[in-house]
């Protein structure tokens, strides 16, 4: 089970690594309308930023969390400097827990704010990119949601804020 979380934190800290090199050149986006995306059972609707690559993945594995449960399946969809992840927990989360488990999930949680978002707990933030050599500009925002046992995942990497929010605005829980 360690491998899994360890693999599950490289995977996420190689997907920051492409945000922060996407958000080096400045590129002129338009945000898509909504569409429905996520495995049956877990859909939404979200704004992307090009049409989705088609990568779309499904998996099922065991990776237990420090609070509370664990992800026994996971789904994910990458388009043009947007990233949805969907994940199915194993069991409820504590209440106690629900707070830090959404912070866990997103990329930096240094500007993390906890909200309410369609009725359900979430956590968000939105910070500007950032490199070492402060060589990028831009915005990296996301949004964590969770449905019962359910966390959806929103990362979107932008040249502007406003148009990294218009995505994130655009998250709707289908079912």
């Amino acid at each position: 089970m360690k491998a899994l979380r360890i693999a599950r934190t490289a995977a996420l800290l190689m997907t920051f690594g492409v945000f922060l090199a996407g958000c080096s050149s400045p590129v002129t986006v338009s945000v898509l309308a909504p569409t429905i995306q996520g495995p049956p059972g877990h859909q939404f609707a979200l704004s992307l930023l090009k049409a989705p690559s088609g990568e779309k993945t499904q998996g099922a594995f065991l990776v237990p969390t420090k609070h509370g449960a664990g992800i026994q399946q996971s789904w994910y969809v990458a388009s043009r400097y947007v990233w949805a992840y969907v994940y199915e927990l194993t069991n409820t989360v504590p209440g106690a827990h629900i707070d830090p488990l959404l912070r866990s999930f997103l990329p930096l949680a240094h500007n993390a704010r906890m909200v309410t978002w369609q009725g359900y707990p979430a956590t968000t933030e939105s910070s500007p990119c950032s490199t070492q050599g402060n060589s990028c500009s831009g915005s990296v925002s996301a949004l964590v949601v969770l449905d019962n046992n359910s966390i959806y995942e929103i990362i979107v990497n932008a040249p502007t804020d406003s148009v990294a929010q218009t995505v994130i605005k655009s998250f709707r829980l289908i079912n």
